[in-house]
């Protein structure tokens, strides 16, 4: 029994034994995709040191602020596209190829975008053009751009793979891919710390994801060849939900990626060094979610009736929440000289900022996976037009402090 005499509540020992007993329980359904978010977590802590490092604050927000317009546009065509798929084979329905297909024409469609702003003169004559050095860049820059679409079919790949709560080899799509990216970091800036080689590392990284997560799902498809009229009952199938899903998406992408080009705009690319270095380190946190979700969309998917999102949110995630913040704030400064160097001694400020909003996504984030199987996702997207307006108003009413 808890003893309340003296005020202060303590947990009797049968409370106790049922909270280790609960998180003993979630370990064990999710520890493959721990063991993989820790490893990589692990490794993108030591590559952002390694790049920063050889780099340096300009030539790392050049490079950021290069990837920032690609990620927009493909993000906004195919992210969560996974999600999309895995409402389909809800349905008790396996389009594969057809899933494949369509997540190439999305591609496809990204890249020609792409390929038409990088092409503008008014973009190529700007300041942004000098950041981005187009003349130089070119055909590192396409090369980058064609492995984007390659990595749309990892899309695919995942929504299977959590279907089939096959979480072991979602785990290794994760960490192979990763595991390979930094193997190319490190050898290609070794020899020659440049934007491309960073761009050519982040090619390799695309193609892996993309043609390894098909490789390992493959045995999950169907027997079935891809057919012109299953594609046209594919696209009628996710029509709804693509559409939903793709709003949601693109509203939220505003905060996500403008943030480094408003900054590149106000201020100059050194910022956008030091800001993205900032983001980089609190960026670990989004492990925990990238494991948790797909654990979180397996159990939805069954409709599971023993699970309880409260006691999740009470148990596991208000913990870890509450404990990553006093972490970062005691031992934040630390971090930045451990990893980074003095040069990037100012992005504390902007980290501890940053880790507020990581921090309440972290609390948050099972709300959209409820929205999305209770055919609801519209309202998330409600939700982030508030988020992108605040963001937008304080960009505005903020860049002069930035600025002066």
């Amino acid at each position: 029994m808890a003893c309340t005499g003296s005020g202060v509540q303590i947990p009797s020992a049968p409370q106790t034994n049922m909270n280790l007993k609960y998180i003993r329980e979630i370990f064990n359904q999710t520890k493959d995709l721990i063991g993989s978010q820790s490893a990589i977590a692990i490794i993108s802590v030591i590559q952002v040191s390694f790049v920063v490092n050889q780099l340096g604050p300009a030539k790392y927000g050049a490079v950021v602020l290069l990837i920032a317009v690609p990620s927009l546009i493909f993000r906004a065509s195919h992210a969560r596209n996974s999600d999309v798929n895995l409402l389909v084979l809800k349905d008790g329905k396996n389009f594969y190829f057809e899933s494949i297909f369509f997540n190439f024409i999305t591609g496809i469609g990204s890249f020609l975008l792409c390929i038409v702003i990088f092409t503008n003169p008014i973009i190529i004559n700007s300041s942004l053009g000098d950041y981005f050095g187009i003349e130089t860049l070119s055909n590192v820059l396409l090369i980058y751009l064609l492995t984007r679409i390659i990595q749309t079919f990892s899309e695919t790949s995942k929504s299977i793979l959590i279907f089939h709560n096959d979480l072991r080899r979602y785990s290794i799509l994760e960490i192979s891919s990763v595991v390979v990216r930094f193997i190319a970091l490190v050898f290609l800036l070794l020899n020659d710390p440049s934007v491309e080689n960073y761009l050519i590392a982040q090619s390799i990284y695309g193609i892996t994801f993309g043609l390894f997560g098909l490789y390992l799902s493959n045995k999950y498809r169907d027997s079935s060849d891809f057919k012109i009229r299953h594609f046209k009952a594919y696209s009628k199938s996710i029509r709804s939900s693509y559409g939903k899903i793709r709003y949601d998406q693109i509203i939220g992408l505003i905060p996500q990626h403008f943030d480094v080009i408003l900054l590149a705009i106000v201020v100059d690319i050194q910022t956008v060094g030091i800001y993205q270095f900032a983001k980089r380190l609190v960026e670990p946190i989004n492990y925990l979610v990238v494991t948790f979700n797909p654990w979180l969309q397996n159990k939805l998917k069954s409709e599971d009736k023993d699970f309880n999102i409260t006691s999740f949110l009470k148990r596991i995630l208000l913990p870890i929440s509450i404990l990553l913040f006093g972490i970062y704030f005691i031992f934040g400064r630390n971090l930045i000289l451990f990893i980074g160097n003095e040069e990037f001694i100012n992005s504390f400020e902007p980290m501890m900022v940053l880790l507020i909003g990581f921090t309440t996504y972290l609390l948050s984030f099972w709300i959209r996976q409820y929205l999305l199987f209770a055919d609801l996702i519209q309202f998330h997207a409600y939700g982030r037009i508030v988020y992108s307006f605040v963001f937008l108003v304080l960009a505005v009413l903020l860049s002069d402090s930035f600025s002066s």
